[in-house]
């Protein structure tokens, strides 16, 4: 029966009312207090979180290029897993989340550590300020309408403010080296376009992106694909897989993936650095 009640729950979680009841209930279990965590921190809101399973290898990879740079910039903070991470390891951060149910745990998750200093901007990034509507919740919210057959007319949505990166670090952390990874879910060009001058930033930064080719996108695939990698090789840096692989990736690579209609990388989540 499992495959048959599986189904039945997915074509249940279409129906707007339903979808929305469903995630509202979800968030409301995931307020269960922090607990210890292999990472070395306490920790609230996610199982695979705190056990070490989610993005176990891209968390491997912050915690080695924190060991060189000084400031992390947490967009798509979520609950604050890469956030509390950079803390633990005595680094500043700040995390950029908009989404209201994964900011009371983000918070919670911050002072259950006694961090109390740690910026929290609660935007989402873009290529200019503004506003916008956020749909979906938990690890999937985004700015595509219908992200992750998501129902077109879901009442999953927030209305939050948007500025751009560039105006979010201004002038601060001249000279510094900084780690910017950003989990978006599909909204990563215009994030991009909004961060012309850190894109431009000397020292570099190091920045660790997810960039989907067919994965969640409404229509199948990215049209910003290549667009979005090109942000990057415009300016001289060099991409790899943020895997144990760690796998280069050239131009070349993307327009065929792009062309295709298929990335054969390995990952979802790239490294883009000078």
């Amino acid at each position: 029966m499992a495959g048959p009640l599986q189904g039945l729950r997915a074509r249940l979680r279409q129906v707007p009312l339903v979808a929305y009841l469903y995630h509202r209930l979800r968030e409301s279990l995931a307020g269960g207090g922090p607990v210890d965590t292999r990472h070395g921190f306490r920790f609230a809101g996610d199982a695979a979180m705190q056990a070490g399973d989610f993005e176990a290898e891209e968390l491997a990879l912050v915690r080695k290029l924190l060991g060189e740079y000084g400031v992390l910039v947490d967009i798509g903070a979520n609950l604050g897993l890469y956030t509390c991470t950079a803390r633990s390891l005595g680094r500043r951060a700040i995390a950029v989340e908009p989404l209201p149910a994964n900011l009371r745990l983000l918070r919670a998750n911050l002072a259950a550590n006694g961090w109390s200093d740690t910026e929290i901007a609660e935007v989402g990034l873009a290529a200019e300020e503004g506003a916008a509507e956020l749909f979906g919740t938990g690890t999937g919210a985004s700015l595509v309408q219908g992200w992750a057959t998501l129902p077109q007319r879901t009442l999953l949505r927030h209305s939050i403010r948007l500025t751009t990166l560039d105006a979010l670090l201004g002038e601060r952390f001249v000279g510094e080296r900084l780690l910017i990874k950003a989990d978006i879910e599909g909204a990563e060009l215009g994030m991009l376009r909004g961060a012309q001058r850190t894109l431009e930033r000397s020292p570099a930064p190091a920045w660790l992106v997810e960039i989907c080719l067919t994965e969640n996108f409404p229509g199948g695939v990215n049209p910003d694909y290549a667009a979005t990698f090109e942000q990057f090789f415009a300016r001289g840096y060099t991409a790899r897989t943020a895997n144990a692989a760690a796998r280069p990736v050239t131009r070349e690579d993307v327009v065929h993936w792009a062309a295709q209609g298929h990335a054969d990388s390995g990952s979802y989540n790239y490294l883009f650095s000078k």
